[in-house]
C-alpha cells in the first residue's frame, strides 16, 4: 500500500465530510473517480467509519431533513436514497417520523407553486397533481392537499 495515496484519500474524505454529510457509497464513488483502487478507498473509508467520522445514519437523517424542507415527498426521498445504496428499516422509520407532516408539506408545495386557490377545472387539477407526484408525494398526500383548506398551515 502506498502511504502517500492513503494520505491523499484521507485528506479528500476529510474535505468532503467538512462540507456536508456523505454516504459511504457516495464517498467511495468520488474517490474511485479520482483513480484510486476500490480496495484502498474502502480501507481508508472504514477507518473514518470506525472513528465515527462518517456515518450513513447521519447522512440519512441530514438528507431526509433537507429534502423535506425543500418540498420533496417520501417517494422522491426513497428513490434518491437508493442511488446512495441506502435502503434500511432505519430509513423507513425516519421517513415515517411524526416530525415530518407530509400532508402539510404537499399542501405547502402546491400553494407555493400554484397559489392559494384550488383549481376549478379538471385539467388544472391534473397538472397540479402531476407536479406533486413528480415531487415525490404519495397519492394520499396529494389528495389531502386538494381537500383541506390552507388555514391549517
Amino acid at each position: 500500500m502506498n502511504t502517500d495515496e492513503a494520505k491523499i484519500i484521507n485528506h479528500a474524505i476529510t474535505r468532503y465530510l467538512a462540507r456536508r454529510e456523505h454516504s459511504y457509497y457516495e464517498l467511495l464513488q468520488k474517490l474511485m473517480q479520482k483513480g484510486f483502487t476500490q480496495a484502498l478507498c474502502e480501507k481508508q473509508l472504514d477507518l473514518f467509519v470506525d472513528k465515527g467520522l462518517q456515518s450513513d445514519s447521519r447522512f440519512l437523517e441530514a438528507f431526509i431533513r433537507t429534502a423535506y424542507h425543500n418540498g420533496k415527498g417520501p417517494n422522491h426521498i426513497r428513490q434518491s436514497l437508493k442511488q446512495h445504496q441506502i435502503e434500511s428499516v432505519e430509513q423507513e422509520a425516519f421517513v415515517n417520523n411524526e416530525e415530518f407532516d407530509w400532508f402539510v408539506s404537499a399542501q405547502r408545495v402546491r400553494i407555493k407553486k400554484f397559489g392559494n386557490e384550488l383549481p376549478e377545472d379538471f385539467t388544472a387539477k391534473q397538472k397540479q397533481m402531476r407536479f406533486l407526484q413528480y415531487r415525490g408525494f404519495e397519492q394520499e398526500h396529494i389528495n389531502e392537499a386538494f381537500s383541506s383548506s390552507s388555514e391549517s398551515l
